[in-house]
């Protein structure tokens, strides 16, 4: 498994390949072909991708529930947006990779580098626009 986008220096293949997921879920609301994008880019089995929360769960945007390899999305507002599953694919990807615990700060930051990257490649001069 290739290391996430936030632990890695990005090249241009890493750029194309962040712009094209972020574009996929909230340009052209294809979340479930961005999510195939990202299990073949790293080399994962798919989780499934599910619209609510499980029960027990109120406030979440999002949640991973790994002993079903599943990803809920609470509404489909969150569902197109690119932060909420590119974050709780990075708790399937730690949890497929054997790594569970103390993720968020990483997550978040895995995600966050996809929207960076999507939005530097979306500035007409290249500069990073405000975040």
């Amino acid at each position: 498994m290739s290391l996430p986008a936030s632990k890695s220096k990005t090249t241009s293949t890493d750029a194309s390949f962040q712009q094209n997921v972020v574009q996929l879920i909230s340009v052209a609301r294809r979340p479930e072909e961005a999510l195939n994008l990202l299990c073949e880019h790293y080399r994962v089995e798919r989780p499934r991708l599910r619209m609510g929360l499980p029960s027990g769960e109120k406030r979440a945007l999002g949640c991973y529930v790994h002993r079903d390899k599943t990803i809920y999305i609470s509404s489909e507002e969150y569902l197109y947006d690119p932060y909420v599953l590119i974050h709780e694919f990075y708790h399937h990807l730690r949890h497929v990779g054997g790594k569970h615990r103390g993720t968020e700060r990483h997550a978040r930051d895995f995600a966050l580098a996809f929207l960076r990257t999507a939005r530097l490649a979306s500035t007409p001069d290249g500069a990073a626009a405000p975040f």
